[in-house]
């Protein structure tokens, strides 16, 4: 009996005005994040080359920078007890930042390829800088002060489809304007609506009432806490649950900075939007009524079909290169790709919310930034290459005439669904110690709470 999952009757309830900060800021922080994802590398693609090497030095680029600033700034956070001033003025900067890619037009970028790839390289990574400053480290950990054990399941899976809520809004509302080669307004639009978000949160975000300093350590000790070996031993099973997050994000980035380019040129389907949209709703529907099972059940049961869930998915994908029918297939195998990488991402991130110790939130999102966010796009930049090289067939005559910067590359290949496929495998390794652990850590938070 001693291991059998409670069960959690009543969820403890969050008040109306962290709810309103957890949509709001989790969603155009995804949006931002959805327009340096997908749109910076589709911009590359389309206007300056689409060779992998520029993706892969845009994506691999910023992850570093990504990284190095929520080491350094969510060690800040802990250290003076604070979040709101990170997360709202880092908003502003981070629309700010985004809009600043304007400045490179509408067109086909004329004058030297390296050259306008290392500028965008440089520019990226500030912004990305900035953005994981204000999301991953001070708002994320800003979540993890809010929220317990009873309703983190939920408010992860939430925060987790985010991104494919974000999505879905920019094909809605925004992507004609690529289309249409209006690539200077869209910066600009998003960039400002990122700006808006970081100014109405200076009324509305308030940090938890919980929240302390840490102190009693030296800033640069603050900042090294998490990759000590004293921390990992102490604090083992929040790297095995980020490692468990880092197979799911690598499955994911093999193909998503090509996810357009993939669907619209080498599937053929040029209202991408369609495919793309119901892949969205599917997922997100799915995630949702997961994560209110999961919190009232336990998320140890949920582990193992959610990653063959995600394996699935990518096999189907992939089986369009051998049968055709590229809309059903996509439809079908993209949605269980994206709904299994949304609610591992929730398992995995409530999970390590319930192992990190008090004071330490923002610490721990160091660790999952370097983890979870660093790792599988730095490894993926240097798989896709190889893979794109390997087996993928060089582009049309008709696919030259429409996209000039084509000419010397490949189309991007039905392989990169195989490859997460294989990946995601990997993912039931960790999944294995977690879901072994989950009724003891579950139980102790929940005994904590009656206390």
């Amino acid at each position: 009996m001693e291991n059998k999952p409670l069960i959690v009757e009543k969820p403890t309830r969050l008040p109306g005005r962290v709810w309103t900060s957890l949509l709001l800021f989790g969603f155009m922080g995804q949006m931002a994040w959805m327009v340096e994802n997908v749109y910076f590398a589709t911009f590359i693609q389309k206007n300056i080359t689409a060779d992998g090497w520029a993706t892969s030095a845009t994506v691999a680029a910023s992850a570093v920078a990504a990284a190095l600033a929520t080491i350094f700034s969510a060690a800040w956070s802990d250290r003076v007890g604070r979040r709101r001033a990170f997360v709202c003025w880092g908003y502003i900067l981070w629309g700010i930042t985004t809009g600043a890619f304007a400045l490179f037009g509408n067109g086909q970028v004329a004058g030297n390829t390296l050259a306008a790839v290392i500028l965008f390289v440089v520019m990226d990574c500030v912004m990305s800088a900035i953005g994981s400053t204000a999301n991953d480290a001070a708002f994320s950990a800003w979540v993890t002060d809010v929220t317990d054990v009873t309703n983190r399941g939920l408010v992860d899976i939430i925060l987790s489809l985010m991104p494919i809520l974000s999505l879905m809004v920019i094909f809605a509302g925004f992507d004609g304007m690529t289309v249409q080669g209006n690539w200077t307004g869209f910066f600009l639009i998003l960039g400002g609506m990122t700006t808006v978000t970081g100014v109405v949160g200076l009324w509305i975000f308030q940090d938890s009432s919980t929240l302390r300093p840490t102190g009693g350590q030296t800033y640069l000790r603050e900042v090294l806490y998490a990759f000590l070996p004293r921390s990992v031993r102490e604090n083992r099973m929040i790297y095995v649950c980020f490692l468990g997050m880092m197979f799911s994000g690598l499955a994911m980035q093999l193909w998503q900075p090509y996810m357009i380019s993939l669907v619209e040129i080498t599937l053929g389907i040029e209202n991408y939007i369609v495919p793309i949209a119901v892949v969205v709703l599917a997922s997100a529907v799915l995630s949702v009524a997961a994560g209110r099972i999961m919190d009232r059940f336990g998320k140890e049961r949920f582990y193992y079909p959610v990653a063959l869930i995600q394996v699935a998915g990518g096999l189907i994908a992939y089986s369009i290169r051998f049968l055709g029918h590229a809309m059903a297939l996509l439809c079908v195998g993209g949605t269980l790709i994206m709904a299994g990488n949304l609610m591992m991402a929730g398992l995995f991130t409530a999970s390590a919310r319930d192992y990190t110790p008090p004071g330490r939130a923002g610490a721990t999102q160091s660790v999952k930034m370097v983890i979870y966010i660093m790792l599988p796009m730095v490894l993926a930049s240097i798989i896709d290459p190889f893979i794109i090289r390997a087996v993928a067939l060089e582009p049309s005559a008709e696919v030259l005439a429409k996209y000039p910067s084509y000419a010397g590359s490949y189309l991007y290949p039905y392989e990169l669904f195989l490859g997460a496929a294989v990946v995601a495998l990997f993912i039931l390794i960790p999944a294995w110690y977690v879901k072994r652990d989950a009724a003891r850590i579950r139980r102790e938070k929940l005994e904590a709470l009656e206390r």
